[in-house]
């Protein structure tokens, strides 16, 4: 007699923490649990260590997957601010290595755009675990894959030669006029969070940079420099954001998602400048993609 399998949702947080703590060498070859009850400021749920002595920091972000790579940055911020005290904590425990740390985002499903976004972020090592629970004749079962984070290949140079030479008269990207490797993939981060807003959002080239625009509004203007890019929300009284590194790229995120939803998502009627309101299952929908940090507009009930 074949087995039942029955699908069902994922346990409590507390109950998922403890039944993950005992999958440590799935959610990383050869890794051990260190501290199951990390109760980190950033987020952090478990510490594994892995076996060359690299800490393997796990967190499970199951409610807004869309969060992840911000939440990359803020987990890295964290252990550069912390790693002495770090070290001394769980040094015992065999962590020798915490200037290179592994990642692990353990998720219920995740947008293509964020697994593209860490795809680009190729300084840090960063890996996404789907995570499903299933009941077998009524016995629950915890069951895990890995994604695919994106491909990471090294173009030949002759290829990237040949590349060039095809691509000549065709327009550039926009990307290619930055140097450095770590803002454009902020950049990236930038477009990829953008593009998470809404679907309708489009990207066309002008004004010698990008710009980002919905329903004929236009959210934000981008201009490039080798070492930064500068973000010019669509609010006429806002001022320019110039990125080059997390800090400012959350500030220009925050300034362009606060423009969306003070203005709503639908097209204005007639251009005189007034702002859409958004209903409740427009927010409902927004704060899905962006958790509970979305801006509340001002005079509504």
């Amino acid at each position: 007699m074949s087995a039942r399998i029955q699908r069902s949702v994922l346990p409590d947080p507390p109950t998922l923490r403890r039944l993950l703590s005992e999958r440590s060498g799935d959610l990383r070859e050869g890794a051990r649990l260190v501290d199951d009850d990390v109760q980190g400021p950033t987020g952090i749920d478990l510490v594994l260590v892995d076996e060359d002595g690299r800490p393997v920091f796990v967190d499970v972000v199951t409610d807004v997957p869309a969060t992840i790579p911000v939440r990359l940055f803020d987990h890295e911020a964290w252990l550069d601010t912390n790693r002495r005290l770090f070290l001394r904590a769980y040094s015992s425990d065999g962590v020798v290595k915490a200037e290179e740390p592994v990642f692990v985002f353990v998720v219920e499903h995740v947008p293509n755009g964020v697994a593209k976004a860490l795809a680009s972020m190729t300084d840090v090592a960063s890996e996404l675990i789907r995570a499903e629970y299933v009941l077998l004749d009524g016995v629950g079962e915890l069951l895990l894959e890995r994604i695919a984070a994106g491909p990471r290949s090294v173009v030949s140079r002759a290829v990237a030669k040949r590349a060039e030479e095809v691509n000549v008269g065709r327009q550039a990207a926009l990307e290619d006029t930055i140097d450095s490797e770590e803002v454009r993939a902020l950049f990236a981060l930038f477009r990829s969070g953008v593009d998470g807003l809404d679907g309708r959002i489009s990207q066309r080239r002008g004004n010698g940079g990008v710009l980002f625009e919905l329903g004929g509004r236009q959210l934000a203007a981008v201009n490039v420099s080798q070492g930064s890019f500068t973000v010019s929300p669509g609010d006429p009284i806002a001022s320019p954001i110039v990125v080059s590194d997390r800090i400012s790229l959350e500030r220009a995120l925050n300034a362009v998602v606060s423009l969306f939803v003070r203005e709503g998502v639908e097209p204005r009627d007639g251009g005189d400048g007034g702002a859409a309101s958004l209903d409740d299952a427009e927010r409902a929908e927004l704060r899905q993609i962006w958790g509970d940090g979305l801006p509340e507009r001002r005079g509504e009930g």
